[in-house]
């Protein structure tokens, strides 16, 4: 039997009837008002810059599936030459990357806004349960650096552009060790000196609190937390914890559930990447928490 476009929505974007209620009320009236905006903005306005995290929302469609929810759809986004599986930041801050990035904005001269994903492999490449604060501190300001120089790039390019950082939400590698794709995390996992998740999620969110403090300090730059967003969305049915129990950022001493990782079919569930309503819920968080505001005209003329 096949979906209407209501159920494969329910399926895609998994929140409450009164969350899904409140959302058609919106489409409808936005649809209302943004109808002189759609034959302005058929260029895409955003760029998605990034690693797998920024790549797998846009070969999934995340934010236009979001923001068609939202009668947000006509905010296009691109982010084909600009995103990349397993790429670093350290490898996004080098010269010929940047230059990547300067292509997409030529070739898109109404992009004015930019969400860059990136850190999180340079993070699990270096860091281990065995460094001292010293170390880890060390390895959060290069990161912070690299990211930086690729801030400074956007904003040389197009100063009056607005940026905002997406980060990452908590892994599962408690879950996920066991079935064929457990070969490719066990290893990771053990490099990093098989960290609980505590251990882990700690580390993640004392890097993500260092940049917001460094980077938020410029006017344009922005960064969204989803620590915790699939704790919230999905509970933890093996734990006893139901979906909404845990406000963001959720309880740091349990994973992501296995509900909310990639599901590779007989190889298993990922332990670091979300599936595709995943990705949708991490999109909504940055809808309500940036875009949102980012598209009202009245507040962020630059978008009309």
């Amino acid at each position: 039997m096949t979906a209407t476009f209501g159920e494969e929505n329910e399926m895609r974007y998994p929140y409450s009837a009164a969350a899904r209620a409140t959302a058609g009320f919106l489409v409808g009236g936005l649809l209302a008002l943004a109808l002189p905006a759609v034959a302005k903005a058929q260029a895409p306005k955003v760029l998605l810059i990034g690693d797998s995290w920024a790549a797998q929302q846009w070969e999934d469609g995340s934010h236009a599936t979001v923001f068609g929810v939202h009668g947000a759809q006509h905010h296009l986004v691109v982010g084909e030459t600009t995103t990349e599986s397993g790429s670093t930041a350290q490898e996004w801050a080098d010269p010929q990357r940047l230059a990547v990035i300067a292509q997409a904005l030529a070739a898109n001269p109404q992009i004015d806004t930019a969400q860059i994903t990136i850190g999180g492999n340079d993070f699990l490449d270096a860091w281990s349960t065995g460094l001292s604060p010293a170390q880890e501190l060390a390895l959060q300001e290069l990161i912070r650096d690299d990211l930086k120089t690729v801030v400074d790039h956007l904003l040389e390019h197009r100063p009056d552009m607005d940026i905002v950082v997406s980060l990452y939400d908590y892994p599962n590698f408690r879950d996920t060790l066991g079935s064929l794709a457990g070969l490719v995390c066990q290893p990771l996992h053990t490099s990093l000196g098989a960290p609980t998740p505590l251990q882990l999620n700690t580390a993640m969110m004392s890097f993500e609190a260092m940049l917001a403090d460094s980077l938020t300090a410029h006017p344009r730059v922005n960064l969204v937390s989803h620590a915790g967003q699939m704790q919230f969305t999905y509970g933890l049915a093996s734990d006893g914890i139901a979906p909404g129990q845990l406000l963001p950022p959720g309880d740091p001493s349990l994973p992501s559930p296995v509900a909310a990782m990639r599901d590779h079919g007989f190889l298993g569930r990922d332990c670091f990447h979300l599936t595709p309503a995943g990705y949708d819920v991490l999109v909504q968080n940055l809808y309500e928490n940036y875009f949102q505001v980012r598209f009202d005209t009245l507040l962020k003329s630059p978008f009309e």
